[in-house]
């Protein structure tokens, strides 16, 4: 077997291992994806009458 044939397997192989990979986990989705925050809780941070400043 040359060269050739042995590094052109060796690539076609490895195009499959990562082709097969992506698949996957294009199926599967991410996995550690956070759940979307919550809106801020508005707060009230304005001057009371009679308070100190």
């Amino acid at each position: 077997m040359s060269t050739v044939v042995k590094v052109s397997a060796f690539a076609a192989a490895l195009v499959a291992v990562f082709a097969v990979a992506w698949a996957i986990g294009s199926a599967v989705g991410p996995l550690d994806e956070a759940p979307p925050a919550p809106p801020p809780a508005s707060e009230h941070h304005g001057h009371h009458p009679g308070g100190t400043p």
